[in-house]
């Protein structure tokens, strides 16, 4: 059995070589399912999207599917701490997927807002928490 680390450098080397992704990235997410189904495992996927900010993980993709089976069990603080850590495309994403589903927005519309206005990160980012912000 692969460690977790060495599953998502599989799934690092693809993004690097832009190398079928989505066909690497399901079978190593199947593999983590199988043998890392925990919350433990959220926080390294979250820091590999981190690493590429600007990568298309799917719509909403495996890794999405699979940490998001932590809802209500850590995965929100897990996102959020990514987010103050390295927002990216995808996680901004997915933070708007929490904001749909909670009764209790004003936590993540904030984080949505200083994202929006923050130079430091990419501004296809910054956009993107935007324009969530534009909807709510």
């Amino acid at each position: 059995m692969e460690t977790l680390n060495s599953i998502i450098q599989k799934m690092e080397t693809c993004i690097r070589d832009n190398d079928n992704l989505e066909t690497v990235m399901m079978d190593c997410m199947e593999e983590i399912e199988e043998n890392y189904n925990q919350l433990d495992s959220v926080q390294p996927l979250l820091r590999l999207m981190e690493r590429h900010p600007l990568t298309d993980f799917g719509s909403p993709g495996p890794i999405v599917h699979f940490v998001e089976r932590f809802y209500k069990k850590g995965y929100e603080e897990e996102l959020l701490l990514s987010l103050k850590r390295m927002p990216t495309l995808h996680t901004v994403w997915m933070l708007n997927r929490l904001i749909n589903g909670t009764d209790q927005a004003e936590v993540y519309l904030d984080l949505l807002k200083e994202i929006s206005e923050n130079a430091s990160y990419d501004k296809e980012i910054r956009e993107e928490a935007l324009h969530f912000l534009s909807i709510h």
